[in-house]
C-alpha cells in the first residue's frame, strides 16, 4: 500500500449524541437485542446508503428526509428510525447469524431499483484486486462495506486488532471477528474505518494475513459501489 493518503471527498458521518458526535453508526444504540448483536451488516448498509444520499442529490430519499441537521450531524431519533427501516424493508438479520456477506449487494441494489438510482452494488471476491478496488472507490466517494470474516472452522477465536491513532502513532484499541466495517480512507499501510460509531484503523497487512490464516476471502471481503452501465441507442 502506497504512503499517500486517499480518502472520501466529504466528512464523513457523525450523529449528535449525549456522548458527543460519533464517527458513523452504532450497532449498540439499537434497543433491540438482536440488533445489538448482529446489527453491524445493517448500520454498514445504512451508512453507506447515506452519506451518498446527503452528498449526492440522486441519492436522496424520502428515507433521509429530515435526518441531517443544522449542525451537520444526523439527528439521533431519526438515525434510528431510519436504521429500522432499513432492517425491515431490506435487510433483515438472522438470529444467532447476522448478514451473509451476499445479501449486503443484494439489499443495496434493491434499493438502488427501488429509487431508481443508476448505481449497482457487487461483492468483490478478488484478494489481489481488492486494495486496488478500495482505492478507487474512494477516489469516487463511495464507501466501501468491508466484511473481517468469521473464523473458518468458525469455533476457532482468532480476531483482528483495531488501532486508534494518536500522534501519528497507530495503538491498539480492540480487536473483532465476524464484523461489518465502513472502509472510508487509507494511508500509510491502513485503512481508516468506521465501526460501533468510532474511527478505527486497520492494517491492510494484517488483513490479509487474517483472512488468509483464519478465514477465507469469500467471508472476508468487500462491497463495492459502481455506477451502472447506460446502454448506447442510436
Amino acid at each position: 500500500m502506497e504512503n499517500r493518503r486517499c480518502c472520501l471527498r466529504h466528512t464523513y458521518l457523525a450523529v449528535k449524541t449525549q456522548d458527543g458526535k460519533s464517527f458513523g453508526g452504532n450497532q449498540n444504540w439499537a434497543a433491540g437485542c438482536m440488533m445489538r448483536r448482529y446489527g453491524c451488516g445493517v448500520v454498514a448498509l445504512g451508512d453507506v446508503l447515506a452519506y451518498l444520499g446527503i452528498h449526492q442529490l440522486s441519492c436522496n430519499t424520502d428515507l433521509l428526509y429530515g435526518i441531517l441537521r443544522e449542525d451537520g450531524c444526523l439527528s439521533y431519533p431519526r438515525y434510528e428510525r431510519y436504521l429500522r427501516k432499513i432492517n425491515k424493508r431490506y435487510l433483515g438479520v438472522i438470529p444467532g447469524f447476522g448478514v451473509p456477506n451476499f445479501q449486503i449487494p443484494r439489499a443495496m441494489n434493491r434499493y438502488f431499483r427501488h429509487y431508481r438510482i443508476d448505481l449497482r452494488a457487487r461483492w468483490c471476491l478478488s484478494s489481489g484486486k481488492m486494495l486496488e478496488r478500495i482505492q478507487d472507490s474512494l477516489s469516487r466517494d463511495y464507501p466501501v462495506i468491508l466484511a473481517v470474516g468469521q473464523n473458518i472452522p468458525f469455533w476457532k477465536k482468532k480476531k483482528l486488532t483495531f488501532y486508534r491513532q494518536e500522534n501519528g502513532v497507530y495503538l491498539p484499541n480492540t480487536e473483532t471477528k465476524a464484523h461489518y466495517v465502513v472502509v472510508t480512507g487509507m494511508e500509510n499501510g491502513y485503512l481508516q474505518i468506521s465501526s460501533w460509531g468510532k474511527e478505527y484503523f486497520i492494517s491492510w497487512q494484517e488483513y490479509l494475513d487474517y483472512a488468509k490464516r483464519y478465514s477465507s476471502f469469500w467471508v472476508s471481503n468487500i462491497c463495492l459501489i459502481q455506477e451502472k452501465k447506460r446502454k448506447n441507442h442510436e
